[in-house]
């Protein structure tokens, strides 16, 4: 699969760069899927649409600015209905356009940070039966129009103006290597973390606006391939390998771990660290690039919880199966940066090992991070009966630490620094 992922994201540069040798300034169209499997859906425009078969000439109808359609599946088929009540059915589906230019809103599309219901989009789109029943409904955009939704929905308007064009440059890589992850669906993208968080026009901004203008046809390239520039919130102070977090993949030479401080000012932090420093290190919030209050909540820099075992014991049940009762845990390996690589499980039936940064987040309840330490509160009788858990970061600290190059930002970095940073060796190139 990932052979497959990375050969249509190679497809797509190669047509990234054609397209610029032909058309100066012309940016590709992507398809991200909104919805799927819906029974209905309502639509409108805030300047009015244009209702269009997707095979064949003619509009099906037009709508004044405001008026809602709603297209139901039926059979097979998109029945599409107008203001009025007039209802027509089409074999393979409908394009609906703004129109002079204008969104398309569409109703129903939820999953979005700022809780909106009806959200807008550029370009067309398209609602058509989709595989599986119900329906699908597309939004048909170029790249750059759909940086636009994608960059203050990743990352906050309010950051720094070199860290936006940062994640303008990232955000643009992750399209073109994710593109068609969903090419079964009849999509390039989805509109979710899955892929990046896309909220359409709704979620545009004039200050990301201007990063993915001022940033326009620009990837990151590692030698001759574009560089598959993961980013996450937090990295906590040292970001990861990607195979620490994903044992399943080859080690990429651009997503090695690297500290998130300067030479000189993590003196008393050499990585990797023994365990009490490690503990010291999660504990108490260094200084380091990732260490913002005034861009990240408190809980994304440092956290701590206090779990009882009996809840510990459901969690890790629903994610490894039946093991007994919970007799303890233990780190058994960590990455150089202070990832949790190993993690054993010991039970009364069974011991289980767990591999990977993302597994141990996610066996034990979907932690903040991979990056944490264990402090067991015991019972008279030597057992645990709750951990205390001490850990740093958000996310999978794969890649650029969105926070870090927000501090970077206002230290007076340049958006070409920040990520020849996170990830090493390689460069900016503009391709279209």
């Amino acid at each position: 699969m990932r052979s497959r992922l990375k050969l249509a994201a190679f497809a797509l540069l190669a047509c990234l760069a054609g397209q610029g040798q032909r058309a100066e300034g012309v940016a590709p169209q992507i398809r991200i899927g909104l919805l799927q499997h819906a029974e209905a859906v309502r639509f409108a425009g805030p300047s009015g649409i244009f209702v269009r078969p997707l095979r064949g000439a003619g509009d099906i109808g037009s709508g004044e600015p405001g008026e809602i359609w709603e297209a139901r599946a039926a059979g097979g088929q998109v029945r599409v209905t107008s203001p009025a009540g007039e209802a027509r059915l089409v074999r393979h589906g409908v394009r609906v356009v703004g129109a002079d230019g204008g969104t398309v809103t569409v109703c129903g599309v939820a999953g979005h940070w700022d809780d909106l219901v009806g959200r807008q989009y550029r370009g067309s789109v398209e609602i058509r039966p989709g595989p599986g029943g119900g329906l699908s409904v597309i939004n048909v955009v170029d790249i750059e129009e759909y940086l636009r939704g994608v960059v203050p929905s990743e990352m906050p308007p309010d950051y720094p103006e070199e860290a936006l064009k940062a994640q303008a440059v990232a955000a643009r890589g992750q399209a073109i290597m994710k593109a068609r992850r969903h090419w079964r669906e009849g999509f390039d993208l989805c509109a979710a973390q899955h892929c990046q968080v896309y909220g359409g026009a709704s979620a545009e901004d004039p200050r990301t606006d201007r990063a993915v203008a001022e940033t326009r046809g620009q990837v990151l390239m590692y030698g001759r391939h574009i560089a598959d520039t993961l980013y996450s919130s937090n990295c906590g102070g040292h970001t990861a390998n990607n195979e620490d977090y994903w044992p399943g993949q080859r080690p990429v030479p651009y997503l090695r771990g690297v500290p998130d401080f300067h030479p000189g000012e993590g003196d008393t932090y050499h990585f990797p660290l023994a365990e009490e420093q490690l503990r010291r290190f999660l504990k108490y919030a260094p200084r380091v690039n990732c260490n913002q209050p005034q861009y990240a909540a408190a809980e994304k820099i440092r956290w701590w919880s206090v779990v009882p075992v009996s809840d510990l014991q459901e969690t890790l049940r629903q994610s490894i199966g039946d093991f007994g009762d919970l007799l303890g845990l233990r780190i058994v390996d960590r990455a150089d940066c202070g990832m949790v690589v190993a993690l054993e499980v010991i039970g009364s039936r069974r011991h289980v090992r767990l591999t990977g940064g993302a597994a141990v987040r996610s066996a034990l309840g979907g932690l903040n991070s991979a990056t944490f330490a264990l402090e067991p509160v015991l019972a008279a009788d030597g057992l645990p009966v709750a951990y205390i858990i001490w850990g740093a970061g958000w996310g999978h600290q794969v890649g650029m630490c969105q926070v870090g190059a927000a501090g970077l930002a206002d230290q007076g970095w340049s958006y070409v620094r920040i990520l020849t940073k996170y990830y090493p060796g390689c460069r900016v190139v503009k391709r279209y």
